[in-house]
């Protein structure tokens, strides 16, 4: 057999038929894939971007948690869950120490739960149940003047 096709006196060479069309998409799709996938690996592989840390210092009037209520605020770039309990107020970084989701207060059961992997932490930040490996990494504050200050 030729290299070449014969079609209407014009001479093509055979890899630009439909079959070699074929192949290089074919090709050109899975290179594609790879890329993708290798870099949806290198991304899970490799650690998350520092964060800039922002100047300067969030304030909230304590009436703004009633008792038994939490308020969900950004401080320093990172979402901040503080709660107003019987004992007082806590705040601890709203970021669940398992897979880095954001865990919500459930004032009916006092405690912090993840939903995505069930994550639940006592109001003192506590691991009670689930995977994550650690506690809620508390933020530090201070009340003057009945405002919570977050340092």
């Amino acid at each position: 057999m030729s290299d070449e096709l014969q079609v209407d006196e014009k001479t093509i060479p055979v890899d630009t038929n439909r079959r070699g069309f074929l192949q290089w998409t074919l090709g050109g799709l899975l290179f594609g894939g790879f890329v993708v996938a290798g870099n949806v690996v290198l991304r899970y592989l490799m650690p998350p971007p520092s964060r800039l840390e922002k100047a300067g210092k969030v304030s909230i009037p304590v009436s703004q948690i009633p008792k038994g209520s939490s308020l969900m605020l950004k401080h320093q770039g990172s979402p901040v869950l503080a709660v107003h309990t019987e004992q007082g107020i806590t705040a601890f970084s709203a970021v669940c120490t398992h897979l880095g989701c954001l865990v919500k207060w459930v004032p009916a059961d006092k405690i912090f739960y993840c939903p995505c992997h069930a994550g639940k932490f006592d109001v003192t930040g506590k691991v009670l149940a689930g995977p994550p490996p650690e506690p809620l990494h508390p933020v530090k504050f201070e009340i003057v003047d009945d405002n919570i200050i977050f340092l």
